[in-house]
């Protein structure tokens, strides 16, 4: 009884199918027009569910790499901040040893003094000065070469105690290209160029700064 029940209601809803005008939906039986409602209802829902999805997946990839650049900014001060006193510490050490750098280093005035010093050590340790000759000086960013010909005469001990004496100045002072030449009576000559350097002063820190810029 029940099966024939069903399928003579089944027979009942299909028929309300058959002979639908699809231009007047609005003279459609109950049934037809309840199943286009939930054909077009789910339609519309599908149809809103997927397209926010969509832009809701682009912001979230978004904020996902927004998260990572962040994790990675706040790793790295994290890590700054930790070695924040073994940093400050290193920065004194540095401020030191450039402050120990500059004491070694003359200024424009001090220069004349420094270059008396050198030649008065020849003379000191017997030497006989025949040239003493300072040259064009070799401008660098923040100081200058000044180099220097000296010639004198002597011995070999004189030669050395000269050199220890100039080694042991608070200034930055060096020997270079030494010669040795023998001469009448046993005596020798000494040639080498002393290089010396010093502070530039301001005008002329801006002009080497300048003059690279303006040449290229």
């Amino acid at each position: 009884m029940n099966q024939n029940f069903l399928m003579s209601l089944f027979s009942t809803i299909a028929a309300q199918f058959h002979g639908l005008d699809s231009g007047k939906p609005s003279t459609w039986p109950l049934v037809p027009r309840l199943f286009l409602l939930l054909v077009l209802y789910g339609l519309t829902v599908g149809i809103l569910w997927i397209s926010p999805l969509s832009d809701y997946a682009n912001e979230l990839e978004k904020s996902i790499e927004k998260e990572n650049t962040l994790r990675a900014e706040f790793t790295d001060k994290l890590g700054k901040a930790a070695n924040l006193n073994l940093l400050k510490k290193q920065r004194d050490e540095v401020a030191i040893t450039v402050e120990g750098l500059e004491k070694q280093l003359p200024n424009n005035t001090e220069m004349s003094g420094l270059l008396l010093s050198i030649s008065q050590m020849g003379r000191g340790q017997h030497l006989q000065p025949e040239l003493f000759k300072p040259e064009e000086p070799i401008f660098k960013q923040y100081y200058a070469i000044i180099p220097v010909t000296f010639r004198a005469k002597g011995d070999y001990h004189d030669f050395a105690r000269f050199a220890a004496d100039v080694a042991n100045l608070p200034r930055i002072v060096n020997l270079s290209n030494l010669t040795i030449t023998p001469r009448d009576e046993g005596a020798l000559t000494l040639e080498t160029t002393v290089r010396t350097y010093r502070y530039l002063d301001p005008s002329e820190v801006a002009a080497q700064t300048k003059g690279p810029k303006e040449g290229k």
